[in-house]
């Protein structure tokens, strides 16, 4: 009896899919962390999980969404282009993160602007890969409207620190 074998695009295997997830989580626990140097209301602690916590909102949703209803061999590759996507906003974060731990006084509207700056980007991109594998238009349209609840869940979440 033969096997059916399913065939993985190099680099879209689970094992890369989840390095791209970790790097782009321990780039964007470097931004996150230098937010505590805006604000004397919250402790790095606080600032860290808050600023961790919260942009895993999109990742997670996008994750359980497209497991529920993709079929697996579609569900790998969103998947990959996921993790891709979540690191490149990552090191997009990169320029305000440097400005808060290395100027003397950081304005908060650098890493707000970044932020916004990060989001477009990584727009941009999850919608050009989405065409370019023939993902259906509606899943990066979910992910432009999970973000907007994960960036409006932060602000809810940090307004006492401003």
């Amino acid at each position: 009896m033969e096997t059916q074998v399913e065939t993985v695009t190099a680099g879209y295997s689970y094992w890369a899919m989840a390095g791209w997830f970790i790097a782009g989580g321990a780039v964007t626990a470097v931004f996150s962390g230098s937010l505590a140097r805006l604000t004397s209301r919250a402790d790095l602690a606080e600032v860290l999980a808050v600023g961790m916590v919260v942009p895993c909102f999109t990742w997670a949703v996008q994750l359980a969404a497209s497991a529920a209803v993709m079929a697996p061999a579609r569900r790998r590759v969103y998947w990959g282009d996921l993790g891709r996507v979540c690191l490149l906003g990552s090191v997009a974060l990169l320029p305000a993160a440097l400005a808060n731990l290395g100027l003397p006084q950081p304005p908060r509207w650098a890493s707000v602007a970044n932020v916004l700056a990060s989001v477009a980007v990584m727009a941009v991109e999850l919608f050009r890969r989405s065409a370019q594998r023939g993902t259906p238009l509606g899943w990066p349209i979910s992910w432009c409207l999970t973000i907007t609840v994960n960036m409006l869940l932060f602000l809810w979440a940090s307004w006492g620190w401003w």
